[in-house]
C-alpha cells in the first residue's frame, strides 16, 4: 500500500508533543470531526507483523452490521479479533489501554466505532488506527457499518508522520473514492492544523478536561439522542415563536433530556426498580426540557418567574407555573426526586441546598451558567490566573459538597461553551445527622451573603407565621424582562465600536475571488476572538456596554449584517451569502418581493466596496 503526501506544515515540537496531540485527537475525535457525536474504544492490542500487511487485510475486510449492533460481544476480545479475521496478526496478551500503548514503543492496533450526530445520513463507522512510537507515525483506516450510508471519517487510508523539530506531514493512500479530494480537503485545512495547536499548546489538555458524557452510555446516546431529534427537533424549530435561536435551544434541550433519561436510567437500575423518577425544574425558561421529559414519561413541573410564548403550545400534560423563587422553607419540594437547574442563573448556588433541605432521598442535575452568589449578587472571582468560569465551577462545586451530595462531575454535548455539569447522585452523610449538616449549610450561605441570616425557626403546630427567606440579603429577579440593546448608546460610540472592530478584521485579511466577477478578488478580513476585540476597546467602553446592552458580544451580533459571531470568534458576514433559514424563509415567502430598506455597510465602508452585485445584495447599493 503506497501513501503519498498531500499536506506538510513546519513545526519546532518534540516527539512528546506529537504523542500529546494524538493523545487528544484519540480520546475527542468529535472536536476536529463534527459528524461524531462520540467514539467508543474496542480494543488497543500489540501486533506481531509488518504494519500495511495488517493495513492491507483490515482493507479488505467486509463488516457485518449484526456484529457491531450489540455491545455485549465486543468486549470479547478473541471474538472481536476473530470476527475480523486479523488474529493471526495480534498477540492476544498484549491487549492494554491507548494510554498504555503511547508510552510503549511497540506497535499497537486501536480500533474503536465512531458514532454519527445524524444517524439518517451517516453510518456508525470502526476506525482502526495503527500507532507506531519508533517511526513516530500513525495510519488511519475507516470502515463503515452499515454500506448505504456515509463513512463518519476520509475515504482513503491516512498516516500522520512526525519528523521531531522540523515538520509534520499528512500522507494519503490514493483512492478511487468519489470523495477523495473532499477526504484530502478536510485533512489539509481542518485535521491537520488543529493537531499542530495541540501539538504548540502549553497546558496538557489531554488529561485537564473533564471527559464528556462520561456517566452514560456514549451507544445509547447516540440512539436516543437521535430518536429525540426526530421526534422534537423539526417541529419545534418549525413552530419556534421566541426571539432566541431554535437552531441552538432546541437541540440543546433536546440533548440534556437526552442525558437526564440515561442518567435515570442508570440510577433505576442500580436501585432495582422500574418507577419513573420525579422532578422540578427551577427556572426552566421556554419550558422545552419540562415538555420532553413529561411526554417521556417521568412526573414533573417547570417553574419560571415570567411565561414564555412557547408554553401556549404544549399540552395540558406539560406542567409549567409562573412564580418567582425566593430560597425559603416553602420553596422545598419533599415529594420529588430530582432538582434540575438548567442556566437557573441566580438560583445556581441554591440549587444542591434546596434539594438537600427538600428530603433526604431528592438528588438535583445542575448546568451552571452566568455566575451569581447566594444573595443574587454577580459572582467576583478571586484568583487572577483562573478563569472566572473555572473559578466559579470550583466553587459550586464545593457548595455541592457542603451539601452533603456526592457530586459527580461531566461534560456534555451541547451548542454552548458552558456545559459542566454537576450531578448530586447520593448522599454522603447518614439521615441522622441531618440537622447537624442543616446548621453546616446555613454557615456557608452566611459566609457568602452581604447580610447574616438569623437562624431559622421551626414552625409550630397552627402558626400563621411566614417563614423568613434562607438569605436576608437574597434578590430575585424582576419578572418584567430587561429590554438589552444597543438602540439607547450613543451613535457615534456605536460607529467607533464598529469602525475598530472592521479595521482589525481587514488588518487580519484574507483575499478570495468572486464568483460574479471573475478575477477580482476582496479582501474578505480575518477571524478575531471576542477577548483580542475587548482589548480593543477602553475600559469604560466595556463596561458601559455591559451595562447598556448585555455587553460587546451582543452589540456585535446585533450588527449581523457586517459580523457574525461564531464560537467565541467574530469575522465578517461576507455579502451575497444567504445561510440555510434565510434560504428556507425566502423559499417560503417566494411571492413577496425583497424589500431593501437598510443601506449596505460593505457597499459604503468597505475599501474594495461590496462584493456582491447589487441584485445579489440584501441591502441597498
Amino acid at each position: 500500500m503506497n501513501f503519498e503526501q498531500i499536506a506538510s506544515e513546519s513545526t519546532n515540537n518534540s516527539i512528546s508533543q506529537f504523542w500529546k496531540a494524538i493523545a487528544i485527537w484519540m480520546k475527542n475525535p468529535h472536536v476536529v470531526n463534527r459528524r461524531i457525536l462520540g467514539s467508543q474504544e474496542l480494543l488497543t492490542i500489540k501486533v506481531s507483523c509488518n504494519v500495511l500487511d495488517i493495513l492491507e487485510r483490515i482493507e479488505k475486510l467486509h463488516i457485518q452490521p449484526n456484529d457491531f449492533e450489540c455491545d455485549l460481544p465486543l468486549r470479547n476480545i478473541k471474538y472481536l479479533l476473530d470476527t475480523l479475521n486479523i488474529t493471526e496478526y495480534c498477540q492476544l496478551f498484549g491487549c492494554t489501554g491507548l494510554l498504555e500503548a503511547l508510552n510503549d514503543d511497540k506497535v499497537y492496533l486501536c480500533m474503536r466505532k465512531l458514532l454519527p450526530r445524524n444517524t439518517q445520513i451517516f453510518s456508525p463507522t470502526l476506525e482502526f488506527v495503527l500507532i507506531d512510537k519508533e517511526s513516530a507515525s500513525v495510519i488511519s483506516l475507516h470502515k463503515r457499518i452499515i454500506l448505504d450510508k456515509q463513512s463518519l471519517g476520509p475515504n482513503t487510508a491516512y498516516s500522520i508522520q512526525h519528523h521531531e523539530y522540523d515538520s509534520t506531514c499528512i500522507n494519503v493512500h490514493k483512492s478511487d473514492a468519489d470523495n477523495y479530494d473532499k477526504s484530502c480537503d478536510w485533512l489539509r485545512f481542518k485535521f491537520l492544523p488543529r493537531l499542530i495547536k495541540w501539538m504548540e499548546s502549553e497546558n496538557d489538555v489531554a488529561s485537564s478536561k473533564i471527559s464528556s458524557l462520561s456517566l452514560v452510555s456514549i451507544d445509547k446516546y447516540t440512539l436516543l439522542y437521535n430518536r429525540l431529534k426526530e421526534k422534537y427537533g423539526a417541529k419545534m424549530v418549525e413552530i419556534w415563536p421566541e426571539n432566541t435561536d431554535p437552531a441552538k435551544f432546541v437541540y440543546e434541550d433536546i440533548a440534556i433530556a437526552t442525558y437526564l433519561l440515561l442518567l435515570w436510567e442508570k440510577e433505576r437500575l442500580e436501585r432495582n426498580t422500574q418507577e419513573l423518577q420525579s422532578f422540578v425544574d427551577l427556572g426552566c425558561g421556554n419550558g422545552l426540557l419540562v415538555h420532553i421529559l413529561s411526554s417521556e414519561g417521568h412526573r414533573g413541573t417547570g417553574i419560571d418567574l415570567r411565561r414564555r410564548k412557547i408554553w401556549n403550545m404544549f399540552p395540558e400534560s406539560t406542567h409549567l407555573q409562573v412564580s418567582t423563587i425566593v430560597p425559603s422553607s416553602e420553596t422545598v419540594f419533599p415529594g420529588v426526586d430530582w432538582i434540575i437547574g438548567n442556566h437557573s442563573d441566580e438560583l445556581t448556588p441554591w440549587i444542591p441546598v434546596i434539594a438537600a433541605r427538600s428530603s433526604y432521598e431528592c438528588r438535583f442535575f445542575l448546568l451552571p451558567c452566568c455566575a451569581y452568589e447566594f444573595d443574587g449578587a454577580k459572582y467576583r472571582r478571586c484568583n487572577a490566573g483562573e478563569s472566572q468560569y473555572s473559578e466559579y465551577m470550583s466553587y459550586v462545586k464545593s457548595v455541592c459538597e457542603g451539601c452533603g451530595f456526592l457530586t459527580l462531575v461531566d461534560r456534555l454535548r451541547i451548542p454552548s461553551t458552558k456545559r459542566t455539569c454537576f450531578v448530586g447522585w447520593k448522599r454522603t452523610y447518614a439521615r441522622e445527622s441531618s440537622a447537624t449538616l442543616d446548621a453546616d449549610i446555613q454557615k456557608i450561605i452566611d459566609a457568602r451573603s452581604t447580610v447574616v441570616t438569623r437562624p431559622r425557626e421551626e414552625k409550630t403546630v397552627g402558626s400563621e407565621a411566614k417563614e423568613s427567606p434562607w438569605s436576608s440579603s437574597f434578590k430575585p429577579r424582576s419578572s418584567t424582562e430587561r429590554t438589552r440593546n444597543c438602540t439607547q448608546l450613543d451613535r457615534g460610540l456605536v460607529l467607533d465600536i464598529v469602525n475598530v472592530v472592521a479595521a482589525h478584521l481587514l488588518r487580519a485579511g484574507r483575499r478570495i475571488s468572486l464568483e460574479r466577477r471573475p478575477g477580482e478578488t476582496w479582501n474578505a478580513g480575518g477571524q478575531i476572538g471576542i477577548g483580542e476585540v475587548a482589548k480593543l476597546l477602553a475600559p469604560e467602553t466595556l463596561r458601559q456596554l455591559r451595562n447598556e446592552c448585555g455587553g460587546l458580544q451582543t452589540l456585535l451580533k446585533n450588527h449581523n449584517h457586517i459580523f457574525c459571531v461564531i464560537q467565541g470568534k467574530v469575522q465578517f458576514r461576507i455579502p451575497g451569502i444567504v445561510d440555510k433559514r434565510k434560504r428556507a424563509r425566502r423559499k417560503r415567502n417566494s411571492n413577496a418581493p425583497l424589500r431593501k430598506v437598510k443601506p449596505c455597510w460593505f457597499h459604503k465602508n468597505h475599501p474594495d466596496g461590496c462584493p456582491a452585485l447589487e441584485v445579489d445584495c440584501d441591502f441597498q447599493h
